[in-house]
Parts: C-alpha cells; structure tokens; sequence
C-alpha cells in the first residue's frame, strides 16, 4: 500500500533545518531533495509562543502527501517536531492531539489507527494498528502495519 510515512519523517529534519531561516509568511520552495512535490511553508512568530512553522507537501495534483509541524520558543532552542497530516492509501492520517505519534483516518464510519511506539524498547514491536474497536495488532514494519490495516474489511463498504 502507497503511504508517505517516510517523507514525512524526513520532512522532520527539513522544517527543524527550516526554522531558524525560513522567512515569515507563506513560502514555496523550489529548492528540495523530496523529488518531484511541491514544498511550502506558513512559518509565523510571536512573543507568547514563540517560532511555529508548518511545512506541507503535496504531489503534482496538489493533493496533501504530508504535514509537519515545528515549534520553537526561541531561535536558538531545540525544536518540538511533529507529523501533524500523512497520507496512507486513500486516506490522510491526522495526528491524534492526545496521545503523541497515534495518528487517525476515518472513512465513513470506520476508524484506523496507527500508533508508533516511542521510546521503543528492543523487544516491544514498533507499531500498533487497530481498525474500528477490533483488538490492537502489533508489528514490526510500518509497510506491513499499513497494508493490513487499509485492506481490513469496511463497516461502510458493506452498509447499504
């Protein structure tokens, strides 16, 4: 199954990298190592919270691949980085703002969820995935964790 997880991760050190030079404002940028897509970034700042740059991108139709989020209080501080939107199939995986790497897609009334486990120990499995309220399923590889969870059985499909 197509999933842009991988770009998005890379997109992590790209707005990191970004942050302390990117002007303000709305900005595509020409100049990547992503291959064919199209980059931009809304980089804003302000006293209360400092720097905020989001960095997106989308393929040739213009259709969202990714979006990474970055935030630092000050130039000179460590940045938080996020994947906030992945694309995964059909689907836009959107991050879930309370529980950190758990990123949701909804299709009609079905629910697919991939979480990360991080830190990872050595023994645990990288990756969950659970569809609608099925049981969590562990996993090692994140093609693999995909492809089963976007080719499981849709509630909807079969509604009629």
């Amino acid at each position: 199954m197509d999933h842009d997880f991988e770009l998005a991760f890379n997109l992590c050190d790209e707005a990191a990298g970004r942050i302390q030079d990117q002007q303000y404002g709305i900005t595509r940028i020409l100049a990547h190592n992503h291959g064919p897509i199209v980059l931009s970034t809304v980089h804003q700042y302000t006293r209360e919270s400092g720097h905020h740059l989001i960095l997106l991108a989308h393929d040739h139709h213009g259709d969202l691949m990714a979006a990474v989020e970055v935030a630092a209080a000050h130039l000179d501080d460590t940045p938080n980085v996020f994947i906030t939107k992945v694309r995964a199939g059909e689907l836009i995986f959107h991050a879930d703002p309370h529980h950190q790497w758990t990123y949701r897609a909804t299709r009609g009334t079905d629910i697919y969820t991939l979480t990360a486990l991080i830190p990872h120990e050595a023994d645990d499995p990288m990756w969950t995935t659970q569809f609608n309220d099925a049981d969590v399923i562990d996993w090692d590889d994140l093609d693999e964790a995909l492809d089963a969870l976007l080719t499981a059985p849709t509630r909807t499909a079969g509604a009629a």
